[in-house]
């Protein structure tokens, strides 16, 4: 009961807090989304529709920027025990515009615990768009985040 309390409390927030109330994924009438502003030297960028490209024996990836709020709920079961966290994603916008970015040698793969390099390629192979979280450090990808989106 309690779970179900904070859940509607958080969705609520998020229904209030925006004045637009549809996301804008891949609207070709703005001129660009929020996400394409925040690429520094050192960030951290939501990105979908990724992409492998080697150049110079290099790896680049290739994707589309989004901007993603992120919330956190507390969950617990029934009797209010086994308490734990669940991330909270809501798009706000897919970014047309294709960036692009070099993928460390050494970079970490997590999904909700660290994984293989391997792990990650396979990901991107299969039929669906993920969402990611890169963290950039010297305009390369450190680490890369898959999102739990439902």
């Amino acid at each position: 009961m309690k779970t179900m309390m904070i859940l509607i409390m958080m969705f609520t927030l998020f229904a209030c807090n925006s004045s637009d109330k549809t996301p804008n994924v891949n609207n070709r009438n703005e001129k660009s989304c929020n996400c394409e502003k925040t690429f520094e030297t050192d960030s951290i960028v939501f990105a979908t529709n990724v992409r492998i490209k080697m150049e110079a024996g290099a790896q680049i990836l290739l994707f589309n920027c989004a901007a993603i709020e992120t919330g956190i709920a507390s969950l617990s079961d029934e009797t209010g025990e086994n308490e734990r966290e669940k991330y909270i994603y809501e798009i706000r916008c897919v970014s047309t515009k294709i960036h692009s970015v070099k993928l460390g040698e050494d970079f970490k793969y997590f999904k909700e615990a660290m994984q293989s390099q391997e792990d990650f390629f396979e990901a991107l192979k299969g039929g669906e768009k993920p969402f990611f979280e890169f963290t950039l450090e010297d305009r390369k990808i450190r680490s890369v985040l898959k999102l739990d989106i439902d």
